[in-house]
């Protein structure tokens, strides 16, 4: 009973994965992509955590659902974009967007290594003595993922994190660059000015005019 409930969970999560990510797609309203987007992340995170991977479902939904895509929202909502132009896009580029789809399945086909979906049949030769099967201790998810990202990848990992690092200065930088013809602000005049020459006081009679 407990093996057909998680089957049904599966399927059904899956259904709304597949689901959000197509009307991602193929949504003309921008605001609607980035909620569906949202359901997409909630599913995704059900499946993991259906896989006991807790720490990587629970990282989905604090971080891509709490911080980035409320962040992609609210910048969605305040621009102005049209819609028409974007359904033109879409229906020029759907053929490219399909090849590109194609490629990656097939590249995740290729990634995905033998024996990760093993037959129901086990060979005699795969059949170990218990005498021989060393018993470890119990490692969780989380620990399992720090021990594979900073030993078997740990020069990927740090790559990836100079390469945001750049990022964020070109961002910066980017954003601060001052105007060629733009007046600049002298800080040191300021402070040094003098409330007499900030303000001027005009003694006028009253009735006449300027």
């Amino acid at each position: 009973m407990q093996e057909l409930l998680y089957q049904v969970v599966f399927y059904v999560f899956a259904a709304l994965t597949a689901f959000s990510a197509l009307m991602v797609v193929i949504q003309n309203n921008p605001v609607r992509c980035v909620l569906f987007l949202v359901l997409a992340f909630f599913c995704s995170a059900v499946l993991w955590l259906e896989a006991e991977a807790e720490f990587l479902s629970l990282i989905l939904v604090l971080v891509y659902v709490g911080a980035v895509m409320t962040l992609f929202l609210f910048v969605v909502m305040m621009l102005n974009i049209d819609t028409e132009s974007r359904r033109a896009h879409t229906l020029r580029y759907l053929p490219f967007g399909l090849l590109v789809v194609a490629l990656l399945v097939g590249l995740l086909m290729v990634a995905i290594p033998e024996g990760t979906f093993p037959s129901s049949g086990v060979a005699a030769s795969s059949l170990v003595p218990v005498s021989e099967i060393n018993v470890k201790a119990p490692m969780n998810n989380t620990e399992a993922l720090g021990m594979v990202l900073y030993t078997d990848y740990v020069y990927a990992f740090e790559i990836a994190a100079v390469i945001l690092l750049v990022a964020i200065i070109a961002a910066i930088t980017l954003a601060h660059r001052a105007p060629r013809q733009g007046r600049r602000q002298d800080v040191v005049e300021q402070m040094m000015t003098r409330p007499e020459d900030r303000v001027r006081l005009v003694s006028m009679k009253p009735g006449k005019n300027v």
